[in-house]
């Protein structure tokens, strides 16, 4: 597993290419691929700029509300803590919990306004976006958000179409 992980450490510090770390694929997997990246019709999500706000704006209110419930109900039961301690921590972990949906969200958002152009570039199948969803869903905001970093940064380079999934 270190040897794994000294290998990978170095392949980033290089900052080389998936297709450079590994055998290219066969020239059937990669035509497959270039025919679903290029031709397949783009899912574009029903989302809107006021939609993605008013899911946000909700989110906080309803945290803000809950946090607000629960701090009255532990200073009934005499377990006060000072404001400016209580409030961030749970604000925090509350963005904590709910950073992978802001996260789906922001995705969405890209899909839906990002023009054709841009879309068509990746070079990978699942598309890189398409992948930063199932990521964030499986893993989470943090292992997740990882794992989106490389692969926009390492993997969906040069000019060889694969099959990369998560």
């Amino acid at each position: 597993m270190k040897n794994k992980f000294k290998l990978l450490k170095q392949n980033f510090a290089k900052r080389k290419t998936h297709s450079q770390m590994h055998d290219f694929p066969s020239n059937e997997e990669r035509e497959l691929v270039r025919k679903y990246v290029l031709e397949r019709p783009l899912y574009r999500p029903n989302i809107t700029y006021l939609k993605a706000f008013l899911i946000v704006f909700c989110g906080v209110l309803g945290i803000t509300i809950f946090s607000v419930a629960v701090f009255s109900v532990l200073s009934s039961f005499g377990l006060t803590l000072k404001k400016s301690i209580y409030f961030p921590i749970f604000f925090l972990v509350s963005f904590a919990i709910c950073a992978r949906w802001i996260g789906i969200l922001a995705v969405k958002l890209y899909q839906h306004y990002a023009s054709e152009e841009i879309r068509r570039r990746c070079l990978l199948k699942p598309t890189c976006s398409e992948y930063a969803i199932i990521v964030l869903k499986k893993y989470g905001f943090l292992i997740g958000g990882i794992k989106i970093w490389i692969r926009l940064n390492y993997k969906c380079r040069g000019n060889v179409y694969y099959i990369d999934e998560p």
